[in-house]
């Protein structure tokens, strides 16, 4: 049963020992429950808002998933629609999320804030707002992305303008009158400044070397190409350096079926390309020189992929359409979108500019785990999820174990590993 702690989450649970405490009811920590609840293990999934809270509060409103509804594998919720290779909207996944919990009846807790869990001899105390719970076994699903990051170079923006984070923008009537600049050209940055520019506003677009994927190519969507080349499989040791585990996501979208995202089509909509964003003091906001060398790297990105789509093509015998000419210069060089101006410096009140918005990514902080054993980043040291902590587990994050951990079709793959492991542990922990 879902249940809701505005009931009376004392009285119900607070001196309940558990076998597996999940935190986070998203469509990680339902994975997990998904395989505990099959195996009729006591537990219970904590959540902070509502189940799927993220989806349901962390988008905004025309958001849509960026990988095809033939990707949502979850365990026991695989997509049987009639349309795969469409993209559902995040607030029809919640839907999708909250009617597969309710097939396996997950044990949700909402509205549950962990505040601290700390090992103390064999067993977990859960510190929470509505009390403390014990258990022999804990799961960490709350993902890499947990509060938006905020560069330290633009707190200095004045008091006068609207600093909001991409996570709490919803659509353009929300915000004030005037202009707006977007901070930051992955995925959230450059969907947002699309729609706003759609809305008449006028958009000035700080752009990063953040690459550009093609939504289909020779025939398939570049999700599919990925998962048959096998790039959705690569492991943490087959990046340059664990940094590249944080790198934001290629250019492209999922709305209105599904689109290639271009910087340059973009600019030929009047949106203002600038370069990254050096600092802001009150008004004045300082851009460095490197928006035509940004511009040039989502070019080289898309190319990559292509040409990696033909190889894979030519060295398996797969059959494949040519690739059309709307694909190869679907995406016009720099010399087809004219000039890229080289803007050092803009003042936002003479530009009438009102919004900030920072698509600038997420911070995580895994501090209120104790103990829980980190790398420079701060980040979780696993192996699959498992931790050397025992009855510590992590699920959901980016590049756990694969590339796809930390996307809606890795979860099912990572949960059935952890769910045996700690099904296997239980009685022995």
């Amino acid at each position: 049963m879902l249940c809701n702690l505005d009931l009376d989450f004392n009285t119900a649970v607070k001196s309940k020992i558990y076998d597996v405490v999940v935190v986070g009811a998203g469509q990680a920590g339902l994975s997990i429950s998904y395989f505990l609840s099959k195996s009729k293990i006591n537990h219970v999934v904590l959540d902070q808002g509502k189940l799927g809270n993220a989806w349901l509060n962390d988008r905004w409103d025309s958001f849509c998933l960026v990988t095809p509804n033939w990707s949502i594998t979850l365990p026991g919720g695989e997509y049987t629609g009639s349309e795969p290779n469409a993209f559902m909207s995040g607030k029809d996944f919640r839907g999708y999320l909250k009617k597969w919990a309710t097939s396996f009846n997950a044990p949700v807790e909402e509205h549950v804030v962990v505040d601290r869990i700390k090992k103390e001899g064999e067993n977990f105390y859960i510190e929470t707002n509505q009390g403390k719970l014990e258990s022999k076994q804990v799961v960490i699903a709350t993902a890499t992305y947990q509060r938006p990051r905020i560069p330290e170079e633009i707190k200095g923006l004045s008091r006068n303008i609207l600093l909001l984070p991409a996570s709490d923008y919803r659509n353009p009537s929300t915000l004030p009158a005037g202009g707006v600049l977007v901070i930051g050209s992955g995925q959230s940055g450059c969907q947002i400044a699309e729609e706003l520019n759609k809305s008449g506003r006028q958009v000035f677009l700080s752009i990063g070397k953040t690459g550009r994927l093609p939504r289909r190519y020779r025939g398939a969507d570049c999700i599919e190409w990925q998962k048959d080349m096998g790039l959705l499989d690569r492991t943490p040791e087959m990046l340059d350096g664990p940094a590249m585990r944080f790198r934001g996501d290629p250019h492209l979208s999922g709305a209105n079926g599904g689109r290639t995202l271009s910087l340059h089509q973009f600019k030929k909509d009047g949106i203002t390309l600038i370069g990254r964003i050096a600092g802001i003091k009150q008004n004045i906001v300082s851009i460095c020189n490197d928006c035509k060398s940004s511009l040039e790297a989502a070019d080289k990105y898309a190319s990559d992929f292509r040409l990696l789509v033909d190889q894979y093509i030519a060295s398996t015998g797969k059959y494949a359409p040519q690739a059309t000419q709307i694909e190869l210069m679907g995406e016009p060089p720099l010399e087809n979108i004219g000039t890229v101006q080289n803007i050092t410096e803009i003042d936002l009140h003479t530009k009438h500019i009102g919004t900030v918005i920072a698509a600038t990514g997420f911070n995580y902080d895994f501090s209120w785990v104790e103990p829980a054993v980190l790398d420079d980043f701060g980040y979780p040291i696993t192996k699959r999820g498992v931790t050397g902590i025992p009855g510590l587990y992590f699920m959901g994050l980016n590049w756990m174990s694969k590339r796809k951990s930390g996307i809606i079709f890795g979860v099912a793959e990572d949960a059935n590993y952890l769910a045996s492991n700690i099904i296997g542990n239980i009685g022995k922990i």
